[in-house]
């Protein structure tokens, strides 16, 4: 359904998008905890929050994109919600980094008050902004075209990781050498902040202008209809249901990744940072690629089963790095950063292309277009199960002599492990058998 270019206009719209969100999650906690000073339980309860209207925005938005007349909108019925949204959340993440601006160092309740605020901004306008877009794609793409557009749009969200991370390891470090808020690191924050807002704001505009939205006919919405219908799907539900308890896991890992990059790996200085960034950059190209790959040989269900599988190994190691004779720790380090990278990355290559094959089979069967339901419904349970996440992540960064971070990989994998057994209840390749018998050769007479 898509040229070339078109996938790829569609696909490097998340680049902005994901340098923000990047930085949020992996540097919004620290930040708060370490450079503006307020308790580390806060930070935990301050980013939750961001994750609870998250959840309940991009549902609401993703429902009203649906119900929307696109008679009576000349920006479009999904277009109409990027175009205003791509500002907002540029403005939002812009106030999210600037407390130090309007609030003194020894007022850390009010910069918690502020991290609420503008972290659940952030959120609610990422909501309204992804969302549609992400409803978006099962309207202008086919089937068997999904894997390789989520491949674009993940390659477009490692790069702009990889951006994310190095941004944030240079501001974690130069805080860490001088002990304040100094002026080279707080114009930084600034200046970045900006730019990066800018960049995010940018990247929609190929896609806008080169990408024409499907003409859905108007069809007037019952929510609660939507929703029951919905959730009659017993593929999705169960999609719902584990990854929601997975994510507990991971955002546990994000949030308190830089205190284990300084603290347990002893990465302390920019240099030894940044090519450490680099490598795990290199490393989820290469699990991207990999999972590409045995995703259409074999299907995304038993593409992630081997990546669960692997991270379940894999993730518990934690307490040995650095107890392993003979080996040098920052050797353990890497060791261990590239197996989890590439075991985890299965999970963040298939979730567009299963929500958008979950949304277009139900279209097919009952000739309504509920992308944005599909795609809005998951934050709610999803974000909740974030929001848990940095609420332990808050309590086990104030643990003593860093036992938070030694024990960090099995308490996450606590959550992968209960999420297992539910995920392999679903099925998540409804198109599967149909693009394998498009596949075999008619044999002539």
């Amino acid at each position: 359904m898509l040229t070339l270019s078109q996938k790829i206009s569609y696909g490097i719209c998340r680049f902005g998008t994901s340098i923000l969100l990047n930085i949020v999650t992996v540097f919004t906690f620290w930040a708060y905890k370490d450079i503006f000073a307020i308790p580390a339980e806060l930070s935990g309860i301050g980013n939750a929050v961001g994750k609870i209207a998250i959840a309940f925005s991009g549902f609401i938005f993703g429902y009203v994109s649906d119900a929307m007349d696109p008679a009576k909108r000349k920006l479009g019925r999904r277009k109409f919600f990027i175009w205003i949204g791509a500002p907002l959340l540029a403005f939002s993440f812009v106030m999210l980094f600037t407390p130090h601006l309007f609030i003194s160092a020894e007022h850390s309740m009010m910069r918690f008050v502020w991290l609420m605020i503008w972290n659940s901004m952030f959120h609610i306008f990422y909501g309204f902004l992804l969302t549609p877009f992400q409803a978006w794609m099962p309207e202008i793409t086919s089937a068997d075209e999904r894997i390789n557009v989520s491949a674009i749009q993940n390659i477009s969200n490692i790069t702009a990781s990889l951006i994310g991370a190095g941004y944030t390891l240079i501001i974690a470090q130069y805080y860490t050498q001088t002990g304040n808020l100094d002026s080279r690191t707080g114009i930084l924050m600034i200046v970045f902040a900006i730019l990066f807002g800018v960049v995010e704001v940018l990247f929609f505009l190929p896609a806008l202008l080169k990408i024409k939205e499907k003409k859905v006919p108007f069809v007037k919405r019952n929510l609660k209809e939507e929703v029951s219908i919905t959730l009659r799907n017993r593929n999705y539900v169960i999609y719902m249901i584990s990854f929601s308890i997975m994510w507990v896991g991971v955002i546990i890992i994000t949030a308190m990744i830089l205190d284990f990059i300084n603290i347990i790996l002893g990465l302390d200085t920019i240099q030894k940072t940044l090519v450490f960034a680099v490598v795990m950059f290199l490393a989820l190209v290469v699990g991207f690629t990999l999972w590409t790959v045995i995703g259409n040989k074999i299907g995304k269900k038993k593409s992630l089963i081997i990546g669960f599988a692997w991270s379940m190994i894999w993730m518990p190691l934690t307490p040995a790095i650095g107890r392993i004779p003979f080996i040098p720790l920052i050797v353990q380090g890497y060791i261990f950063g590239i197996g989890a990278v590439i075991g985890t990355s299965a999970a963040f290559l298939f979730g567009y292309a299963i929500i958008s094959d979950f949304a277009d089979k139900d279209e097919q069967e009952t000739s309504q277009n509920r992308a944005g339901v599909y795609t809005g419904f998951k934050n709610i349970p999803i974000n909740i199960g974030q929001a848990a996440g940095y609420i332990i992540a808050g309590f086990l960064a104030s643990w003593k002599d860093d036992l938070g971070l030694t024990w960090l990989g099995p308490i996450a994998i606590i959550f992968i492990v209960v999420a297992f057994p539910i995920f392999l209840l679903g099925n998540y390749d409804p198109f599967l058998k149909q693009e394998k018998e498009q596949e075999v050769p008619v044999k002539a007479e």
